[in-house]
Formats: C-alpha cells, sequence, structure tokens
C-alpha cells in the first residue's frame, strides 16, 4: 500500500501543503516559486543567488528567470557584496519584505492547520525524525544502493 511508503507519504504532504500556501499567497499577485524565494530571503536578506537556490531546492535557471521577474516587479534587487565586488546579494525592497511577511503569515496558517490535533511532544519527535531523514537522503550525495 502506497499509504505505508514514505516516498510516497513525502510527496503527498508537499503537494497538500503547497496547494494550502499557493491558495493563500496567489490573492498577492505572486507567481509560482516565488512565494518560496520570499520565505527564503525573508530569513537569509542579502545572500547570494546560489544560497537561494540550494535554500529553495532550485537550479540555477530557474532562480535566475524567478529573480529577473521579482526585479521587474520590485520585489528584490541585488547589490554587490562589500568584501567581493564579484559577489551580487539578493536582497528584498519594502514591498519584498512586506510580501516575505504575508508569505510567511501563509505558512504558518497551514503549518497550524497541519499540526491540528497533534501534542507538542509528537511535534517535537517528528521534526526530529524528519530531519534525520532530510539528513540521510542529503548525505547519500546521488549514491546509488543497490
Amino acid at each position: 500500500m502506497l499509504e505505508e511508503e514514505l516516498h510516497y507519504l513525502l510527496m503527498h504532504a508537499f503537494h497538500c501543503s503547497n496547494r494550502e500556501v499557493v491558495a493563500r499567497v496567489r490573492k498577492n499577485g505572486l507567481l509560482p516559486g516565488q512565494p518560496k524565494l520570499l520565505e527564503y530571503l525573508h530569513g537569509h536578506d542579502g545572500c547570494t543567488q546560489k544560497q537561494l537556490g540550494e535554500g529553495c531546492a532550485l537550479d540555477k535557471s530557474t532562480v535566475t528567470s524567478l529573480l529577473a521577474r521579482m526585479e521587474q516587479q520590485g520585489l528584490v534587487y541585488r547589490r554587490t557584496a562589500a568584501d567581493d565586488r564579484r559577489v551580487s546579494l539578493v536582497c528584498l525592497t519594502d514591498t519584498g519584505r512586506a510580501q516575505a511577511a504575508r508569505v510567511r503569515q501563509g505558512c504558518a496558517e497551514v503549518d497550524a492547520l497541519a499540526w491540528d490535533g497533534i501534542p507538542p511532544e509528537e511535534r517535537a519527535a517528528f521534526l526530529r525524525t524528519m530531519r534525520d531523514i532530510l539528513s540521510n537522503l542529503q548525505n547519500q550525495g546521488g549514491k546509488i544502493v543497490e
């Protein structure tokens, strides 16, 4: 049964969560992918494009196209790093910061729905386990286990 398979449950949970987040932020005029970048920038304002892509699990070309549109919308701007003029940092504008706060609020609402009825100690145990699962998958580094 698929309901007993971790990969299926992870995929299905992401789909349900993402659908709820998108429904909450759609009215703000954001395009698909933009909420994820805004949420990351909310906690990592002034990061590099590479860091943004890694933090959001997006490839370079996707981040590039999303950022170009977000710059046109006045959500982000780029500035040169003070310590290395070859490095460009992605920063939120005031408008972007306000949008990021709305995205964070929408995500918090979805998290509250997901956690409904689950005691705090079970939440903490689940989060520890999820971090361990994520670490296991990230540390696999593309190795194929037969």
